[in-house]
């Protein structure tokens, strides 16, 4: 159980520490807001790590979709801003978002050493 919950902390920690550059820079707000935040970084690491977590337990279906339905969301959220907006934008918060969702999947898998590590590099 400790085990468990030390996974899924170092991952929603990881999405957090990623999303306080969109925060602070201002990306995720005012007339101009892209996608994701801190919480929407936060909530990303933690389906990473449950999505990471469920596959180690042996529901590697249900952590599959997961994943993909995180994926798509975040690609979504890119193909929407650029249609939309009407101006040139930047992928970087969206990669960013993708990273996070795999650095959770890491630490959900138990490699919590590399997902601390490469959010560090991330941030």
């Amino acid at each position: 159980m400790n085990e468990t919950v030390a996974r899924l902390a170092v991952a929603a920690l990881a999405g957090l520490a990623v999303g306080l550059e969109p925060e602070w820079s201002g990306h995720a707000t005012g007339p101009l807001a892209r996608f994701a935040g801190l919480r929407t970084f936060l909530l990303i690491g933690t389906l990473g790590g449950i999505s990471g977590w469920l596959v180690g337990t042996g529901a590697a279906s249900v952590g599959a979709v997961l994943l993909g339905g995180a994926s798509a969301l975040v690609v979504a959220a890119y193909v929407l801003a650029a249609r939309v907006g009407g101006h040139a934008i930047e992928g970087t918060t969206e990669v960013a978002a993708l990273c996070v969702l795999a650095l959770g999947a890491l630490a959900g898998f138990g490699y919590l050493t590399v997902a601390s590590g490469a959010a560090a590099v991330i941030v």
